[in-house]
């Protein structure tokens, strides 16, 4: 009986440590589903903590090799608020056209009347490329804490590849912030 036992939790130890092996060495291939080394920047036009105009736009995410994490950070300006955030998301493939990501940004904006604040802010979505390279969708929802107001927004943002490295980028988002993006990315890896 002893013998027995003994059997089933060695088998069970090595069904346990190839689990964590096929884990593991999937790392890599969830972490690139989706490209998450790219810049990109255009024109904005926001309305957001009592201030409204257009402005620029300039953000960027640059991934961590082999963990399925990016570093991400964004400068939006208009006349009346400059706004900046850094932060990292984690993101994972669920099969290879669909990813979703979450994470976590400081935020800092400062008001045309001298006005500054740091706060934080959390976001979640995905990435769905519907019609292969070409084209991507990505709605998520974003929170933001900055000036003693807790905002919540949804944002849709999407992708028509141009060139193997450069993507025509547009954006909207409605919610507490109200915004329109429309600009260029340029990808690091090429997606044709």
């Amino acid at each position: 009986m002893i013998d027995a036992v003994t059997a089933r939790t060695a088998k069970t130890r090595r069904r346990a440590a190839f689990a964590v092996f096929a884990a593991v060495t999937s790392l890599p291939f969830a972490a690139s589903a989706s490209d998450y080394n790219w810049i990109e920047g255009g024109f904005i036009q926001r309305h957001d903590y009592g201030q409204a105009g257009a402005g620029g736009r300039v953000a960027g995410s640059f991934d961590i090799p082999v963990l399925p994490l990016a570093v991400i950070a964004e400068y939006t300006g208009t006349h009346d608020l400059d706004q900046y955030d850094a932060g990292a998301i984690v993101h994972f493939a669920v099969v290879p056209t669909l990813g979703v990501f979450g994470g976590a940004t400081i935020e800092h904006g400062d008001r045309n009347d001298g006005d500054t604040d740091t706060g934080i802010g959390a976001r979640a979505g995905v990435r769905w490329r519907p019609a292969g390279d070409r084209f991507e969708l990505s709605p998520e929802l974003r929170y933001v804490h900055l000036f003693g107001n807790n905002e919540t927004s949804v944002r849709l943002n999407a992708l028509y590849n141009l060139a193997p490295h450069f993507d025509l980028q547009a954006a909207i988002q409605g919610g507490d912030e109200q915004r329109y993006e429309v600009g260029l990315r340029y990808a690091f890896t090429s997606r044709l």
